[in-house]
């Protein structure tokens, strides 16, 4: 009877040590799975964009943390819309001009920028790189 309180105790002290730790890679996880899902849908109207040659556009609502797949035309066509997960949002767009992102028939983009999503609880940034030829990166962000 002993022995089994010494392992629940055992069993008790690794998991408080380790509860922590698992609490904040949730937490990353959550913000990588947001970047994952920007840049997928980054890349979703750019091959739409080369396939069909007509611009798609993903377009950013900073205040309502959303964003949206448009088929570039007068008027513009809405597509998708996504939504971030409740703990993760857009800090800022740069470069985008109206926080556009528009794909040309090439898969190169019209302006090219940097999105940056962060995650309300832990303040971590991933920074999104929509490079001129439509080259889609993201790296954590750390401010200097």
């Amino acid at each position: 009877m002993f022995e089994i309180l010494i392992a629940v105790a055992i069993l008790f002290i690794i998991s408080s040590i380790a509860y922590p730790s698992l609490r904040d890679y949730s937490k990353t996880l959550d913000l990588k799975n947001g970047s994952k899902q920007v840049i997928g849908n980054l890349k979703l109207a750019q091959q739409y964009t080369v396939t069909e040659q007509v611009k798609y556009s993903i377009r950013i609502d900073l205040l309502a943390n959303t964003y949206a797949l448009y088929k570039k035309g007068d008027p513009d066509e809405l597509i998708l819309a996504f939504e971030l997960d409740d703990q993760v949002y857009f800090s800022q767009a740069v470069g985008l001009v109206d926080d556009e992102v528009v794909f040309n028939p090439t898969g190169a983009v019209d302006f090219s920028g940097d999105i940056y999503l962060t995650h309300q609880q832990t303040g971590l940034v991933t920074k999104i790189s929509i490079k001129p030829s439509g080259y889609v990166t993201w790296e954590d962000y750390v401010e200097e």
